[in-house]
């Protein structure tokens, strides 16, 4: 099996025309993928079936405060997909707006318009560029006195005068060089090209870097819903950042449920997730680790001597099943331990007599923590629950009563009913102000993207926050050439229970 340097080093076929990655890129698939996994990028990729590099670096840039608006990525997405014929607002500008069909798309289109059509010097043109990313009024006025005279030497009526500068003053806020969309734009192929072929590798380094758009939460999903098995804290494997591991041997026993029965590959979460672990207790364990596996608990405390809070939180964890021992021992031996030799300065000073073992505790028949406890314990440790799906977390919910998310894109054009976990909201204000809402929800088949609309969200808001997991009620609006889908909500409510 080649290693991801060998794939990137020496790659098949040309890796920026693997149509495997453009239809995981046209299909949705790109969560995680630096710089296209926001739902408007995601959807974008969807609306255009993008499949070429020179398509998504336009996306990049489209998407952009100053170049953006909903009838722009309209007319871009059907003249990418030859649904819709270019137009360019004066023949002089074919020549710089043809690769993004008449549209004004990249910074650089305000200076090739400003001296292609108006004939204004290349200088006074970036004068405005800056003037309007800064949103200066008296110099953008300025501007336009000069460019209207400009254009009006070359003989261009005042109304094409008027409608060309519109175009290029509606081009303001912060948008993109083409230069900057480019370097974007391969990077998120690169990207998306690792997450195909190496998705455990790629996703254990998202997870480690840790600023993705999303919440952890939403990239744990995303393992599940690849085949990606996560597995809780072991000190035996402390970090430093999420590791991936193959699957085989003991180590593993138990750890994958039914649905990663067939993974090869699974990631371990480090040390260094756990709440409440100080970076010196992580910085000793992964030190102490290097010089050889840690047999027991006793010889983890002794080697490492971390704070009686932190060995429970370990315990908690499951950081401790490695060694085979119940969770009640290792509640018991934690206690001893802690209280025992808490009067110890350092972790190097040695011990008079070894640490006892659990077995030298007295015999208790305690009830060992459920599956429900577990998962709840590594939810408050970890912000996720590692062993389950978060949806565990929320039992007695009428399941079969609701169509899956998966199944959502057979009744487009219809209204359905829908649940999920509430895992990202983002607060938005319409073009009159108004307030809206988009969410993302989640159940164990899929993720999916909804909006709240002000009216509905006048009415439905306070739902969107009271309940972890909401029922809506919305209609399935498909893009136009069939690729994907928007749920737009119409009404939200506590879910059912059986």
């Amino acid at each position: 099996e080649e290693s991801l340097p060998e794939m990137i080093a020496a790659p098949e076929q040309d890796p920026w025309t693997d149509p495997k990655v453009w239809a995981m890129i046209a299909g949705g698939g790109a969560r995680a993928v630096h710089h296209i996994e926001s739902p408007a990028m995601v959807s974008l990729c969807r609306m255009c079936n993008v499949r070429e590099i020179d398509g998504l670096v336009a996306i990049v840039s489209v998407i952009r405060p100053g170049a953006a608006n909903e009838q722009k990525k309209l007319h871009f997405t059907r003249r990418y997909q030859k649904l819709e014929d270019p137009v360019y607002p004066h023949p002089s500008l074919a020549r710089c707006l043809k690769s993004t069909f008449g549209l004004v798309v990249y910074e650089e289109h305000i200076l090739q318009i400003c001296e292609l059509f108006a004939g204004l010097a290349p200088g006074r043109a970036d004068v405005l560029r800056r003037a309007l990313n800064k949103r200066k009024k008296k110099t953008i006025e300025t501007i336009r006195c000069e460019f209207v005279q400009s254009a009006i030497k070359r003989g261009h009526s005042e109304e094409k005068i008027q409608e060309v500068w519109v175009l290029v003053s509606g081009f303001n806020g912060y948008a993109f060089c083409k230069a900057h969309s480019t370097a974007y734009g391969v990077e998120a192929y690169q990207s998306a090209w690792i997450k195909y072929y190496f998705p455990a590798e790629f996703m254990a380094s998202v997870l480690t870097q840790g600023k993705g758009f999303y919440h952890p939460l939403v990239y744990v999903l995303e393992c599940d819903r690849l085949g990606i098995p996560l597995f809780p804290p072991s000190v035996n494997a402390p970090g430093p950042g999420y590791g991936v591991e193959r699957l085989g041997g003991d180590a593993h026993v138990g750890l994958c449920g039914e649905r990663h029965r067939h993974a090869k590959h699974g990631i371990r979460v480090p040390l260094s997730a756990v709440k409440g672990l100080t970076e010196q207790t992580v910085e000793r364990a992964q030190r102490e680790r290097i010089r050889g596996l840690f047999t027991s608990m006793s010889d983890f405390h002794r080697r490492v001597f971390p704070l009686a809070d932190e060995m429970e939180r370990l315990m908690r964890v499951g950081a401790f099943d490695g060694f085979g021992k119940p969770r009640t021992s290792q509640f018991w031996m934690s206690q001893f331990l802690c209280r025992s030799f808490s009067d110890r300065q350092c972790p190097d000073q040695g011990w008079l007599l070894p640490p006892p073992d659990t077995d030298r505790l007295p015999k208790t028949s305690l009830k060992e923590p459920t599956w429900q406890q577990r998962l709840e314990w590594e939810n408050e440790a970890l912000g996720f629950p590692a062993s389950g799906h978060p949806l565990e977390l929320h039992p007695g919910i009428a399941w079969d009563t609701y169509c899956p998310v998966e199944r959502l894109g057979a009744y487009v054009g219809k209204e359905v009913t829908t649940c999920g976990l509430v895992i990202e909201q983002r607060l938005h204000h319409q073009i009159t102000g108004e307030p809206m809402k988009f969410l993302t929800l989640a159940d164990k088949t899929g993720i999916v993207e909804t909006e709240l609309f002000a009216s509905t969200y006048r009415s439905y808001g306070l739902a969107t926050v009271r309940y972890p997991v909401l029922e809506v009620t919305a209609r399935v609006e498909p893009y136009e050439n069939g690729r994907g889908f928007s749920l737009r909500v119409l009404r939200a409510s506590k879910p059912r229970k059986r």
